[in-house]
């Protein structure tokens, strides 16, 4: 059965480039289905996001939950990588069209809507007070460039009694997409200059070089320029890296029982849960500290290759699974809640508060989900790739539209 509004012509016979599913269903699968059988990695997502937003809510024993972001990294390697196995063998061109214009669908329709959401909140907030660089960081987020933005600030989490922009953690979002706009490109170049088994082993090899690389240059980065080595794309590749190449591990390596993967998964857990309280107190990051969050998420997912032990039926549990459907939007819309506060009166947050605010952002992130993301990713409207383009084209500008509109409306 042909894919409706598929980029591939009608008629034309597909085969995956990987042996991981056959059949000629496998034009359906995409990024969101192509893990389904996996429920762990929903929940590693809630894990995550869980992480992020209790640091950035000032929890006691989570001020280093920033390693949430570095298990999403590791996470998006592993799934996108698992996503271009099942892509079917076509022209370069056709396949790339299909990648991007499925990341346009799932990305950029809910980051943009909470960009305007950003500025409208803050003005009507702030007035007077407004931050006289939100329009600048919003409209590098909007292009997927605050990392770069933030560097060139030399803008940092860390810096006490500073209140960061209102879109900082927009900068991981545009890690992420800069990675996407490239390895695809790798994985399908390759894919194309070689056959049969030396495929994979092409791409491993170029993933452990690649991998090697950037570890080496985060190494050194964050100890010379930490706040740049923290936002770099280039410091940050090997931890997608990392989850891309257990993706491409060969099927047959696993643990010999449930047991052993259970007892792997647990300490990679213990890491993660040691980071969390730790991890604050290095100097230099991603450096060499990131491979304890990254290290053990590429644990968690190789453990659960065809093994069901405790922690994966724990991560599997139904609300966990609900809220990693809802991590994308909920981190894209927590710290306008925990930040804003810091703008107005004393600056104060107290503990009511921020339990307020979290809320805030989780029911924004539900909202977001059910009414914005969901139906843009399901729509077989926007699977036509013209119309996808379109789309997002449509979300920049109303972005930046928003942009001259406050700006214009803010005093001089």
């Amino acid at each position: 059965m042909q894919y409706p509004l598929s980029p591939f012509p009608h008629g034309q016979k597909v085969r995956p480039m990987s042996s991981v599913a056959t059949g000629p269903s496998v034009t359906h699968l995409t990024e969101e289905t192509a893990h389904h059988r996996r429920g762990d990695i929903q929940g590693l997502r809630a894990l995550a996001v869980v992480l992020v937003v209790l640091d950035h809510a000032g929890v006691p024993l989570f001020s280093g939950g920033f390693e949430g972001v570095d298990i999403f990294f590791t996470l998006s390697g592993f799934v996108i990588t698992q996503s271009l196995l099942l892509y079917p063998e076509a022209p370069l061109r056709h396949q790339l069209i299909t990648f991007y214009t499925r990341r346009i669908r799932r990305i950029t329709p809910a980051a943009s809507l909470a960009l305007v959401v950003t500025l409208v909140v803050a003005y009507c907030a702030l007035r007077t007070t407004y931050p006289p660089n939100l329009l600048g960081d919003v409209r590098w987020a909007n292009f997927f460039g605050e990392n770069v933005r933030l560097t060139s600030t030399s803008a940092n989490y860390f810096i006490p009694g500073l209140a960061p922009s209102l879109v900082t953690p927009f900068w991981s979002l545009a890690v992420e997409e800069q990675f996407y706009a490239l390895f695809p490109l790798l994985f399908f170049l390759i894919h194309r200059h070689t056959v049969g088994r030396s495929r994979h082993n092409a791409l491993r090899v170029a993933l452990v070089v690649l991998l090697v690389v950037s570890a080496l240059w985060s190494w050194h980065y964050s100890l010379t320029s930490p706040t740049a080595a923290y936002y770099s794309l280039f410091t940050r590749w090997w931890e997608l890296a990392l989850g891309a190449l257990v993706a491409l591990l060969p099927r047959g390596w696993h643990w010999r029982s449930t047991a052993a993967a259970t007892r792997v998964s647990w300490v990679a857990l213990a890491a993660i849960a040691l980071g969390a309280e730790l991890l604050h107190n290095v100097g230099a990051y991603p450096g060499v500290a990131a491979w304890l969050p990254c290290g053990a998420t590429a644990a968690l997912l190789f453990s659960g290759r065809g093994e069901t032990g405790v922690v994966q039926t724990m991560l599997a549990w139904r609300p966990a699974q609900f809220v990693g459907n809802l991590s994308y939007s909920w981190y894209l819309y927590h710290f306008l809640f925990l930040t804003l506060p810091l703008y107005i009166g004393t600056g104060t947050n107290s503990r009511t508060e921020r339990v307020v605010e979290v809320i805030g952002g989780f029911v924004c992130a539900l909202a977001s989900y059910y009414l914005v993301e969901s139906p843009i990713r399901r729509a077989r409207l926007f699977k036509d790739p013209y119309l996808a383009v379109l789309l997002g084209i449509i979300c920049l500008a109303a972005v930046y539209d928003t942009t001259v509109f406050i700006n214009a409306l803010l005093p001089r």
